[in-house]
């Protein structure tokens, strides 16, 4: 079945929205998000940590870009061309990264790593550095574009890859393919069926969900916890709006839970359900580079 475009394109904007929508809010628990805020923030106010503007992007949505464009360049072999985009982008001195990307990055240029055996000897390297401590978001996060080009198996074999280059635990792995799986099923779809969209979602995360509980299920950072935490928000809410808003609100690594979250619910509500006071708020050139980059996933069979 052909792909849904504005599917595709939500799916790609979202993970922008809820990364700007987020970063604010990031290392803040909920209540603190509540006390300072006076309630659950729905804007894009900006500040934070980092100090970011309205609408300002952080690594989520750099380093999804970088994905895209890498795979955009050469679709059979993209590793060289992410691998490169993501040594540019470190040395560019960005407000911030996560520590295993960061590990991973600087050994693998070290290493002049050019394909993907040498990234995964720079990714087990940090594994063992951290004595195995590789199931961080940081994968996950940048793993919206595979399943918006590819088809279903070359999409979760590419994103399995592109995870692997910096975060090697088998639990980040089973949450990129989980995710991927998901969007595929999601932008496939043309029929607007929000519960069974909600349905696919919740099929695909079933093995992650089992490496979680409701004890330790926290904002931390953790790749299962995030991608289970965005579910939830789906799940409970019925737009895009809402489900962005309570994720981000959760506080901890809000960003990133709002990228997760945004990539998910923009396959399934598609573009047009984005508010608009948000979109308006990213960045011009960085909107445009969003277009284009879907526009070109949307054409691939």
């Amino acid at each position: 079945m052909a792909k849904n475009k504005d599917k595709v394109m939500g799916a790609l904007l979202g993970v922008a929205i809820g990364d700007a929508l987020g970063a604010p809010l990031e290392f803040m628990t909920a209540d603190q998000i509540r006390d300072t805020h006076g309630g659950p923030v729905r804007d894009m106010i900006g500040g934070g940590w980092l100090n970011v503007a309205p609408g300002e992007i952080t690594d989520d949505t750099q380093m999804t870009l970088a994905v895209a464009e890498g795979i955009a360049a050469n679709p059979r072999d993209p590793i060289p061309e992410i691998g490169r985009r993501f040594i540019d982008w470190y040395d560019s001195g960005p407000k911030d990264i996560g520590n295993c990307c960061r590990a991973a990055i600087a050994y693998a240029k070290a290493d002049g790593a050019k394909d993907f055996r040498r990234w995964l000897d720079a990714a087990q390297r940090v594994h063992e550095d951290t004595g195995g401590q590789t199931a961080g978001n940081g994968a996950l996060m940048r793993t919206i574009y595979p399943a918006l080009w590819y088809g279903p198996g070359e999409a979760t074999f590419i994103a399995g890859q592109i995870a692997m280059m910096t975060h090697i635990h088998d639990h980040s792995r089973s949450a990129v393919i989980a995710y991927t799986r998901a969007v595929l099923d999601l932008i496939h779809s043309h029929d607007g069926a929000i519960e069974w969209g909600k349905e696919q979602i919740n099929r695909n995360v079933k093995p992650v969900r089992e490496l979680t509980s409701k004890a330790t299920l926290q904002p931390d950072g953790y790749a299962p916890n995030g991608l289970i935490l965005a579910v939830d928000a789906i799940n409970a809410t019925n737009s895009f709006e809402a489900a962005l808003i309570q994720a981000v609100n959760l506080g901890g690594d809000a960003d990133t839970i709002g990228a997760i979250t945004g990539g998910l619910a923009g396959a399934l509500y598609g573009a047009e359900a984005i508010p608009t006071r948000w979109a308006n708020k990213l960045d011009t050139g960085i909107a445009k580079q969003i277009g284009k980059l879907a526009k070109y996933a949307a054409k691939q069979a």
